[in-house]
């Protein structure tokens, strides 16, 4: 559902998913560290994994933990994902 004067998070979703791939283009060879809110990890874990946007807010995401989702470019491969970890605690 879309909040009054804002967006749904399938709103959201497309939003991150388009700003993700764009920065991937952008930096394409080098390694991208974000601190971003859960929300912003559940878009992008939805799109490593492909899931519909109502699909990505069964993921819980606990403060200061560490989610790393590696993008693996190949010839004509597109974009294909590598889950590491997903709400890792600090140590």
């Amino acid at each position: 559902e879309r909040v009054p004067g804002g967006e749904s998070f399938a709103d959201m979703m497309a939003r991150v998913s388009w700003t993700i791939l764009q920065l991937i283009e952008a930096h394409r060879g080098h390694d991208i560290i974000a601190v971003a809110h859960g929300g912003t990890i559940r878009c992008a874990l939805g799109l490593a994994l492909g899931l519909e946007p109502e699909h990505c807010l069964a993921f819980t995401m606990e403060n200061c933990s560490l989610t790393r989702i590696d993008h693996i470019e190949g010839p004509g491969w597109g974009h294909n994902w590598r889950v590491i970890t997903v709400n890792r605690p600090p140590k």
